[in-house]
């Protein structure tokens, strides 16, 4: 009995790729699931291609030969299971050839993809790297003394303009302050020698100290209460800060003075 495949097989042929190039398009043409592949349809209708190739007289490579055989024998082993070789544990006969479906579907789409990008890069062409020739040529320019000696000169003012005149100046500027931490603090001790208390704005201000002289006795005084050797009050925010003596007398803090190093 005739099929519609084996009349449509005597018109046509498809060039397929492969065996599972021909398998996938009778899956796709019956659409049927590729996890539950229903194995005598396609074994039939795979056998038919190969009858109708033959009747055409095309020459049908091994391969093809090597699947009809591998869907004849899952075939018998589904229709005609051996009971006395069956074991419960064996698997679903088509296992395999899922897989091998499964893997062969994803190199062909990756292929596919390559293709397509080939389509899409073929319209660019590149020009490859070429050396380039200069043409050198040397030329002898004649100068007398005098023209030489004004392109010197010339050259010289060029340069001394640009230096800069106040650059002799600029090192003061750039020269840093070198303030010392513990003389800060000798110097904090000293004053009360002679008195009970001062003000910290009378020694250090802005107005007779720099910037990095005031910063640096403030941290000496900072540094001084933590050894508790003198007191610092200040009433409220932003007001004066007094710098008081411990109970320390005169004597000890000339020793406390000097033994600041």
């Amino acid at each position: 009995m005739e099929s519609v495949l084996t009349n449509a097989c005597t018109i046509r042929i498809q060039n397929f790729e492969g065996p599972f190039d021909l398998l996938f398009h009778l899956i796709s043409e019956n659409k049927f699931n590729i996890y539950d592949i229903p194995i005598n349809i396609i074994t039939d209708q795979y056998m038919e291609y190969l009858f109708a190739m033959q009747e055409l007289d095309l020459e049908i490579a091994s391969e093809f030969l090597v699947m009809a055989a591998t869907l004849i024998h899952i075939k018998s082993k589904m229709l005609l299971p051996d009971k006395k070789e069956a074991k419960p544990e064996e698997g679903d006969p088509r296992e395999e050839l899922v897989l091998k479906l499964l893997e062969y579907r994803k190199y062909k789409e990756f292929s596919h993809t390559l293709r397509q990008r080939e389509i899409q890069w073929s319209a660019l062409y590149y020009k490859l790297p070429e050396a380039i020739q200069f043409t050198r040529s040397d030329e002898i320019i004649e100068l007398s003394v005098p023209e030489l000696t004004r392109f010197y000169c010339e050259l010289l003012e060029r340069n001394r303009k640009k230096i800069n005149p106040n650059v002799s100046g600029m090192n003061q500027i750039i020269q840093h302050e070198k303030v010392s931490l513990k003389s800060k603090m000798r110097e904090i001790l000293r004053e009360l020698i002679n008195r009970s208390f001062f003000r910290f704005a009378e020694i250090f201000s802005f107005k007779n100290k720099s910037k990095t002289d005031v910063i640096t006795g403030f941290m000496a005084i900072l540094e001084l209460a933590k050894m508790k050797k003198v007191k610092l009050e200040q009433k409220k925010q932003f007001a004066d800060i007094y710098i008081r003596k411990t109970g320390l007398e005169i004597g000890e803090l000339e020793d406390e003075s000097m033994a600041v190093d």
